[in-house]
């Protein structure tokens, strides 16, 4: 299995440099694929993830039908994976590889709680150690936001109200971080490789020089992934830290890579539909660039 370590499972990120589509999970589901053929298993993790109830209406009626919460990122690294993060559970489901998931809606002319203008968050679901928590957005609920289909499907009766940004900080300290950190630990103790992507422009969804830093990193742009070493990549991300755009809870991609030159650039072919569907098909598509980030750590 050349570029892979076999005594030490790799941890390997996979990010990207904008917040429109960049093509993380399709990069990362194939991730998960290549590996698992070369070391036998490999997991697939979102720690955090988010879709529109309207312009991603389609998945959000695949999970709500059945009472859940999660998006088609988690479904495919899901699909992707060979078996479970959590050493206790049997099955390999979607919420147990993305421990928060966040429900927004398009308000146009209107700014969120969370200062997005035209686009408003609903509610989030997180993946406790015991169960499953949803939060709802209450001054949305309390505009007639929430809409009713959605009341209908999920069971918020229950879920905690936040009708303003430190009270959800207040949930987000007492649910979100646990979780963060029970995935990093557990993607730090996982027997198998462990591919973990971002969201948006975000350089990474874990807590900093928390148990699970990545071995390399990959973030990916329509065309090609740029590939770093794993410990400069963290160094680069601790300096970031520290800079007044970014503050002290997460950094963006480009503020870590305009600090650190890649050790590789490879090109990514444009795939059709049926090829991103498959990660086995996006394996072999997209080996190059895998090739180079196995030699990476």
């Amino acid at each position: 299995m050349t570029g892979v370590r076999t005594e030490t499972p790799p941890v390997l990120l996979v990010a990207g440099s904008t917040r429109v589509d960049a093509g993380k999970t399709t990069f990362a589901a194939g991730l998960v694929a290549s590996l698992a053929a070369r070391a036998g298993d490999a997991i697939g993790v979102k720690p955090r993830a988010g879709n529109d109830f309207w312009f991603d209406h389609d998945d959000c009626r695949i999970a709500t039908d059945s009472g859940r919460l999660y998006g088609k990122d988690a479904r495919k690294l899901a699909a992707a994976s060979t078996r479970p993060l959590a050493a206790d559970h049997e099955a390999i489901t979607p919420e147990s590889l993305n421990p928060v998931h966040r429900l927004w809606r398009p308000t146009p002319g209107r700014t969120g709680m969370l200062g997005d203008p035209d686009r408003t968050f609903l509610c989030d679901r997180v993946t406790t150690a015991n169960d499953t928590r949803f939060v709802v957005n209450g001054a949305a609920e309390e505009a007639g936001l929430l809409p009713d289909s959605l009341t209908d499907r999920l069971p918020l009766t229950e879920a905690a109200r936040v009708d303003d940004v430190a009270a959800l900080n207040d949930v987000m300290a007492d649910e979100y971080l646990p979780a963060f950190d029970r995935v990093a630990e557990q993607v730090a103790d996982s027997p198998v490789p462990v591919v973990v992507e971002s969201y948006a422009d975000v350089a990474a969804p874990l807590p900093r020089d928390g148990p699970a830093e990545p071995d390399a990193v990959a973030v990916v742009d329509p065309g090609r992934a740029r590939i770093y070493a794993g410990d400069r990549y963290a160094k680069a991300r601790a300096v970031a830290s520290g800079s007044p755009r970014e503050g002290t809870m997460e950094e963006h991609t480009d503020a870590v890579t305009e600090m650190i030159e890649p050790v590789a650039t490879v090109g990514l072919p444009a795939l059709g539909g049926d090829e991103r569907s498959d990660p086995g098909r996006v394996a072999e598509r997209y080996a190059p660039a895998y090739e180079a980030l196995f030699e990476a750590v």
